[in-house]
């Protein structure tokens, strides 16, 4: 399954790929396992120039995770199971402070 997070602050976040051991998105499609990094927060130089801390983009998204889904709604769950070929995970409904399934597609 391809993992691509665009969560750049996220804790499990290395190039734009998950690397967590497992993933749970919720009822309002909302990524469960997003969790904040204070070390990839924005930050400020001198001249008030915002920049992100960032490790370079990874070639390989690929892996095999679990990922639990309880968004009945969602063409992709299975029995609680993501069926998907891969997910994308971006900003959730309350912008920068959650994160959003955007694999998600109302079945």
């Amino acid at each position: 399954m391809e993992i691509r997070c665009k969560k750049e602050n996220c804790e499990y976040n290395t190039g734009c790929s998950c690397k967590a051991h497992s993933i749970a998105v919720d009822r309002a499609h909302s990524c469960c396992t997003y969790t904040p990094s204070p070390l990839k927060q924005n930050l400020i130089d001198q001249n008030g120039n915002i920049f992100e801390v960032a490790e370079n983009k990874v070639q390989n998204h690929l892996r095999n995770v679990p990922l639990t889904c309880t968004a009945r709604t969602c063409l992709f769950n299975k029995e609680e199971k993501c069926q998907a070929n891969g997910i994308s995970v971006i900003d959730g409904d309350q912008g920068e402070q959650e994160a959003g399934c955007a694999t998600f597609c109302r079945g």
